[in-house]
């Protein structure tokens, strides 16, 4: 059914309420003294910290211009929430304490010399109890900000799909159950009916072409090797050995990296960690730039392949819009209308959000992140801890908006030729507004922006991916 259907369903003006929104203790963090830069391994409410309230219904609807627009489709990309690391990091961390251990004489030190390993020892890398609270929060404040869009809705008119791995499943499953909560009651329970979709959810694992001249080619990320081993990262080196009174030799550049991954996954599980207390503010910012050349060459703008192999996602994200506008503009009655999509959510990986940023044009800084432009890049958009933490996430609305005859002038009324009727788009990440790539407005016509990406909607995703040995791709 239409938006201006689904509205009929609420007498009188549209009404706004306030919803105030409980989170855990543990989450009070956000307003203490804590560290919140780890790159992609940030804890989402860390570095984006839910409000206090939510206001029902606060993307449902939205004026432009003459016209009066009402959410009729909602499509959202989610990192999987936060996760415990792989058995690689684990056994590093093991490693370096052992190294450490009997060389740490300063009592300042105690925390880190009794600090046990208390990570699966395992490669799971599975969800910890704090990313499915971060999903099921994300679930509740999606629904109540598009409550009228999804209330009394079948379920059947929602599709969620996950990829093969645990953590998106599991994400999806507290999602479901926070988006149920939130439409119909703290008590209502229900099994998400979801979809494996590794085609649209983890592509990088299909497409040839980046495999190979991305994924499993070490020059591909020449930057944050030279990195590594350049001077500000062997200036905390030397910081470390200091701090700690162990020989000059005993630690490398690799080793600094674990421990800061180890002190953002303890601090997301336990709010502090003994491994943070080696670095300071500047350390920190410069242990994120070299998480941030990392996932900039391998799941941003470092090489083309890595965005243009989203197009399967890209695809199903605005077929789904096309067959919501198409069911919208059929003459069926109501009762009879088969019902469309209303809600597409999706379930994917860093490797899923970082390539779709890069093909709809996010957080590109005219600047490439280099090894040597540290300094230079202090302001840049590509900082994986805000816009690719766990449980990132990007939302397009779809609105249908009807012309308001009361907002008309006379000689506009008048023309029989006027469009009465316009689909709009706008787009959300991380729950904040933000400009889609192209237009001028934060609200941009549904066509104009199918079209600025008409070529990701139409590609031949074997033929785009295929690889035979070819030069591999540059800046």
């Amino acid at each position: 059914m239409s938006a201006a259907m689904k509205l009929s369903n609420f007498p009188g003006d549209v009404k706004f309420f306030v919803i105030s929104l409980l989170f855990p203790m543990h989450l009070s963090l956000t307003t203490a003294n804590v560290q919140s830069s780890f790159g992609s391994k940030t804890a989402y409410e860390l570095i984006h910290p839910p409000p206090e309230i939510v206001i029902e219904d606060e993307f449902n609807s939205v004026q432009v211009g003459t016209f009066s627009c009402l959410a009729a489709h909602s499509s959202s990309v989610m990192r999987h929430g936060a996760r415990y690391p792989g058995l690689e990091d684990v056994q590093s961390i093991s490693k370096i304490h052992k190294d450490i251990h009997d060389k740490l004489t300063s009592d300042k030190f105690q925390q880190l010399k009794e600090w046990k390993n208390s990570f699966p020892q395992n490669n799971d890398k599975m969800l910890m109890a704090l990313g499915e609270e971060e999903q099921l929060h994300l679930g509740q404040r999606t629904a109540r900000r598009l409550r009228s869009l999804f209330v009394d809705e079948d379920m059947e008119n929602f599709r969620f799909l996950v990829s093969s791995k645990q953590r998106t499943q599991e994400s999806g499953n507290a999602y479901y159950e926070g988006f149920l909560q939130a439409l119909m009651g703290d008590s209502e329970e229900g099994d998400m009916d979801s979809e494996l979709s590794d085609e649209t959810l983890r592509f990088h694992e299909r497409c040839q072409k980046y495999i190979h001249t991305v994924d499993k080619n070490k020059t591909a990320i020449v930057e944050f090797y030279k990195f590594l081993s350049g001077k500000e990262m062997t200036n905390i080196m030397k910081k470390v050995h200091s701090k700690l009174g162990i020989p000059d030799d005993l630690l490398k550049t690799e080793d600094l990296r674990t421990m800061y991954l180890v002190c953002g996954y303890e601090t997301a599980l336990y709010q502090s960690s003994p491994w943070c207390s080696l670095f300071d503010d500047e350390d920190f910012k410069v242990l994120e730039y070299l998480s941030d050349l990392k996932h900039y060459y391998k799941n941003g703008y470092g090489h083309k392949i890595t965005a243009v192999q989203s197009c399967p996602l890209v695809t199903d994200i605005f077929t789904t819009m096309d067959d919501a506008i198409e069911a919208m503009e059929s003459e069926v009655d109501e009762e009879d209308l088969n019902g469309y999509v209303l809600g597409n959510f999706y379930f994917g990986h860093a490797e899923t959000l970082g390539p779709l940023y890069a093909a709809l044009g996010l957080f590109n800084d005219s600047l490439p992140l280099t090894a040597e432009n540290y300094l230079q890049q202090s302001s840049r958009l590509f900082r994986t801890s805000e816009i690719l933490p766990f449980s990132a996430n990007l939302m397009f609305i779809l609105y249908e908006c009807d012309q308001n005859d009361e907002l008309l002038t006379e000689s506009e009324a008048a023309d029989e030729t006027r469009e009465t009727t316009q689909y709009m788009l706008r787009l959300y990440v991380n729950e904040k507004l933000m400009k889609i790539p192209g237009c001028e407005d934060f609200t941009c016509l549904y066509s104009q922006v199918r079209k600025q990406f008409v070529d990701l909607i139409s590609c031949n995703f074997s033929k785009v991916c295929d690889y035979n040995d070819r030069p591999r791709d540059e800046l």
